[in-house]
């Protein structure tokens, strides 16, 4: 967080540029909002909405309501003083002379109170074809000359490797890394803060992150909901370039790194630039790709198959669902499967790491071998950190196993901050501990482009899976080839096809050896 400016001497402008758009209504918006309510937001912002369309913000803040969490009894006074600093600027992305209205509206308001430095945080919630004309125009009409100026970037990062390289071009050619904000919504800063002090400060799990320890590593970003807005976007870039190639190849680096040389935001970054050349290139055999289909039992028209959405084509192969298992060719993780699972229209909405330890012999003379451990990083709903071990269970004569979980997250004492307002906080602050540089995605595409080429030209058909299950039978055998375990108390326990594919029917079940029964 920004220290207090006792000399009241920043402004600070924030500019939505798409402002008519859903993610400034859903998401920009009220995390301002709420950052501005609980006083966290630094003195002297002012927001400014641009976009092609004439934006009223006495409708606009109408039409934000819904999402903005408001309390009847608390909020409504300081809910008006919020929007007494918005300011609504109209224009076509092409023309530069609507930009020069955008400064001048920046610099009335930077002036009115005598303030010297003028900060500016430009926030692109725009579609990919107007990139290169705002960016441009950004660069020639509206930069601050007195203060800093940074960029929020939103996702799609370009389609793959060869289109990424101009995108990446125009925008450093604009601004500085040290200005570009690739802004990843799934990260919880907590839980991946909890982990790096976990892993970098104790030696229990500093010494066992390696592949003489860990057997296999599964990334799940799960959403129980169809396709439904940005539908068009979606189609279009499918499932693997929309989570995949940036918010899981993120949670990938972090977890993956090696400890960095110092504090410095740079070190850490490029760390993760590291880990990422050394992943494999993704092929075909280590890919499955599903789309959700009408599994004959609901009722409600929106729980329908994919093609049977009004807004998709009848004919679309645009796959719902991916799991792809990657490799690390590195002294720390050659031989461990990195599987990256994410879809649509599934059984829960969840985004979790599960790190799954290798067996132990506990009974040698019989050949059996304990349950594996498992550390779980669960970033949604709730984020959770804890560790799963065999424990003795309770109440009984003789020693027989159960199942335990070490929660290794302390709680948080008053209101905590969502992770999407605190990815605000950061960039007003200038930290980009947790945001990718650009040439860490260019990595990311050189390692998914030769897939996506493939699915692009060649067209294949998805594997169907019924609307609010796991996804289709073939992923989870791909992840079970590769050496990830799956239990009947995680997630897997539901029908007789599915103890089948499980290799045992409980973690407890059969865990306690011969010679701790006698």
């Amino acid at each position: 967080m920004l220290p207090a400016d006792e000399t009241n001497e920043s402004a600070y402008s924030f500019v939505v540029f798409g402002a008519s758009g859903r993610l400034a209504l859903s998401k920009i918006f009220p995390a301002l909002w709420q950052l501005y309510r609980d006083n966290l937001l630094p003195q002297g912002t002012k927001i400014f909405t641009f976009c092609r369309s004439q934006l009223e913000l006495a409708k606009f803040r109408i039409k934000c309501v819904p999402y903005m969490g408001l309390d009847r009894e608390r909020d409504p006074v300081k809910y008006n003083s919020f929007w007494s600093n918005v300011h609504c600027c109209c224009g076509s992305y092409d023309n530069p002379q609507d930009y020069v209205e955008l400064r001048e509206s920046m610099v009335r308001q930077e002036v009115k109170h005598n303030m010297t430095l003028a900060n500016r945080i430009f926030y692109l919630a725009t579609p990919p074809v107007v990139f290169d004309h705002v960016t441009l125009n950004i660069s020639r009409k509206c930069l601050s000359i007195t203060g800093w100026n940074r960029v929020i970037v939103e996702k799609p990062f370009a389609r793959n490797e060869l289109t990424f390289k101009p995108y990446q071009t125009q925008l450093t050619q604009i601004f500085k890394e040290s200005q570009i904000y690739m802004i990843d919504h799934y990260l919880s800063k907590r839980v991946i803060q909890n982990f790096f002090v976990l892993r970098f400060t104790n030696w229990i799990w500093s010494e066992t992150w390696s592949n003489k320890h860990i057997a296999a590593v599964m990334i799940s970003v799960k959403c129980d909901k169809p396709v439904q807005s940005r539908a068009d976007y979606f189609n279009q870039f499918g499932i693997i370039r929309d989570v995949m190639t940036n918010d899981m190849m993120q949670l990938l680096a972090m977890l993956t790194i090696e400890q960095p040389y110092s504090n410095y935001v740079e070190d850490m970054r490029d760390e993760k630039l590291k880990v990422l050349k050394q992943i494999i290139t993704l092929d075909m055999s280590d890919l499955v790709l599903g789309q959700y289909c009408n599994n004959g039992m609901e009722t409600d028209p929106v729980k329908v198959g994919y093609t049977q959405h009004s807004y998709i084509p009848k004919n679309s192969v645009t796959p719902t669902f991916a799991m792809a298992v990657l490799h690390i060719k590195s002294k720390r993780w050659t031989g461990v499967p990195f599987i990256l699972r994410v879809g649509k229209a599934l059984n829960e909405s969840k985004t979790e790491i599960r790190v799954q330890y290798k067996p132990m012999d506990c009974d040698r003379s019989e050949g059996i071998k304990s349950l594996p451990n498992e550390l779980v990083l669960r970033l949604s709903p709730k984020e959770e950190l804890f560790m799963r071990m065999m424990m003795k269970k309770p109440g009984e004569e003789q020693l027989c196993l159960r199942e335990a979980q070490l929660n290794l997250m302390t709680r948080e004492r008053g209101s905590v901050l969502g992770n999407y307002q605190s990815l605000l906080l950061d960039i007003f602050a200038g930290n980009q501990m947790l945001f990718m540089r650009t040439d860490e995605q260019c990595e990311i595409w050189r390692i998914f482009s030769p897939v996506l080429a493939y699915i692009d030209v060649e067209r294949p058909d998805p594997m169907p899976y019924d609307f609010g299950s796991r996804g289709p039978m073939a992923a989870y055998e791909l992840a079970r080839r590769n050496g990830f375990k799956f239990y009947q108390s995680d997630e897997w326990h539901a029908t007789q096809e599915d103890r089948e594919m499980s290799q045992v029917s409980s973690r407890a079940l059969d865990a306690t050896p011969a010679w701790m029964k006698a």
